[in-house]
């Protein structure tokens, strides 16, 4: 019955991951599909652009909780500190994550799984991910991209799981360093759109700055 409970479980979580938080803010707040709007993504950065600064705050964090609940929840049921018990939270994680990008709400065509992807991380590997937060924030400041900051923080995700244990001394190939690796191949699938776009120089950046080497005129501005 056991294995049954967490089949059960991890089919929960996918279906948790894939509430479509930015679709919901879209029709309540502003009665608009955001799929018809903006990037025409339901996740959070373009509810940012589309519904409202608040709006996109409060769409990545409930995107973050659906990766994060689900993955603590599980820790906490099947408290197992073994290999075979850290996959199972990771297919908890994966499930949950894997909802977000491929929601059934939505036709199997959700976001891009960044902000889940954060969340369940974080209940995984909490030191790894708040690296890899710094890099985002990092990345998104010095250029206002957000699609860069997000393939960076992809690859500094696991760069930073490895450092941690190489640290700690412990054995470098473990399951949270495969699914890492794993995940940066999944932003980079999803991205893949941004990635051209960003070669070509017409990507969108998320806030605007004046460039202070025009004088200030306001005549080149980054967008």
């Amino acid at each position: 019955m056991d294995a049954l409970y967490r089949v059960v479980f991890a089919a929960a979580a996918f279906l948790t991951g894939a509430v479509p938080f930015g679709y919901l803010a879209g029709r309540l707040l502003r009665g608009i599909d955001i799929r018809e709007h903006g990037s025409r993504n339901v996740g959070a950065t373009n509810v940012f652009r589309v519904v409202g600064k608040v709006p996109g705050l409060a769409v990545y964090l409930l995107d973050a909780l659906k990766g994060f609940g689900p993955v603590l929840a599980a820790k906490a049921l099947w408290p197992e500190y073994s290999v075979s018990g850290e996959w199972y939270y990771i297919l908890v994680a994966m499930a949950a994550i894997m909802g977000h990008v491929f929601t059934p709400y939505l036709g199997f065509k959700g976001g891009k799984g960044v902000a889940t992807a954060s969340g369940a991380m974080l209940a995984l590997a909490p030191l790894p991910v708040l690296a890899a937060l710094g890099v985002f924030a990092a990345v998104l400041g010095a250029t206002g991209w957000v699609s860069l900051g997000s393939i960076a923080a992809a690859f500094a995700f696991p760069i930073s799981v490895a450092v941690e244990l190489a640290l700690r001394g412990k054995y470098p190939f473990t399951p949270v360093l495969a699914v890492g690796w794993f995940l940066t191949i999944l932003v980079l699938v999803t991205h893949r759109a941004n990635i051209v776009r960003l070669l070509q120089g017409s990507e969108p950046r998320l806030f605007r700055k004046r460039n202070t080497r025009e004088g200030g005129n306001g005549a080149n501005k980054l967008h």
